[in-house]
């Protein structure tokens, strides 16, 4: 997984389915200001939870005592900007919605949002993650498999088709059809990250995003000088009529990736 984040095994059943007069009337004001204040701070404190297009959301409040390296949105403008990005995918990105769907048709699909996602360090920036063994089964799942993507403080201020490409196509289609086929943990890193890049480069071009931004180029050369390199010594040797397809601005991601399969099924086990 390319932005691993700190496992926690949990139950999981639908999302976890918290004058003397005078005198009186201030003493009154003053009890229950006492005892609603802690209430209003719990409560204010509660994570918020829906079903969306047939995914579990989950949005866990920030702490307003904790401080934070960046300014936290707020859990409205976050659970706006993943339903946003879902929005995006199902209208835009029909081959990965389809993914999305059949994940659906295997195990609950979970997206949560954690504003203390990652813990800061000093290395590169994580900004989602994909943790397969998070939660259990609910006893009513359609499978045996939950997929779940955390999303984090930085990528939720992205734009809605970064994070429906970034956050939720590469880690919970490219990472949770992995997990689905029970090849996540053992695959080697280079071949996950590939595979998961190449949903999401699909996800870039459906949703219109620029190629020649910076952030782009970079993005297109890690798949294909890093990521997929290996895969691409595979198809230059046994398939290298095929070439071509790297060759184009809009990459027939749908065909690579049918040779990908290829690809793999020739690893040794």
């Amino acid at each position: 997984m390319s932005r691993s984040g700190k496992k926690t095994r949990r139950s999981f059943d639908g999302l976890e389915r918290r004058n003397l007069r005078c005198v009186g009337l201030v003493l009154l004001i003053c009890a229950l200001t006492f005892f609603l204040a802690p209430m209003a701070t719990q409560a204010a404190n509660i994570a918020s939870e829906e079903i969306y297009r047939g995914i579990y959301l989950r949005i866990l409040p920030a702490d307003p005592n904790a401080k934070s390296d960046i300014k936290l949105v707020s859990s409205g403008d976050a659970l706006e900007a993943i339903r946003s990005a879902l929005d995006l995918i199902y209208e835009k990105s029909p081959f990965n919605a389809k993914t999305l769907d059949m994940l659906k048709s295997r195990g609950d699909v979970v997206i949560i949002y954690d504003p203390v996602f990652p813990e800061w360090s000093r290395g590169d920036i994580t900004l989602a993650a994909f943790l397969p063994h998070f939660f259990e089964p609910a006893l009513d799942a359609p499978g045996d498999k939950v997929f779940v993507a955390i999303l984090g403080r930085y990528i939720i201020k992205h734009s809605p088709p970064e994070i429906a490409a970034e956050g939720i196509v590469h880690e919970l289609v490219g990472h949770g059809v992995q997990h689905m086929h029970g090849r996540l943990n053992n695959g080697n890193g280079l071949n996950i990250e590939c595979e998961a890049s190449l949903y999401e480069l699909q996800a870039f071009q459906d949703l219109g995003v620029d190629k020649f931004t910076d952030y782009m180029v970079q993005f297109r050369r890690e798949l294909e000088e890093q990521h997929c390199d290996d895969f691409k010594r595979f198809m230059r040797k046994h398939r290298p009529k095929l070439m071509p397809l790297w060759d184009v601005r809009d990459v027939n991601v749908i065909k690579i990736l049918s040779v990908f399969d290829d690809y793999l099924a020739q690893l040794p086990n």
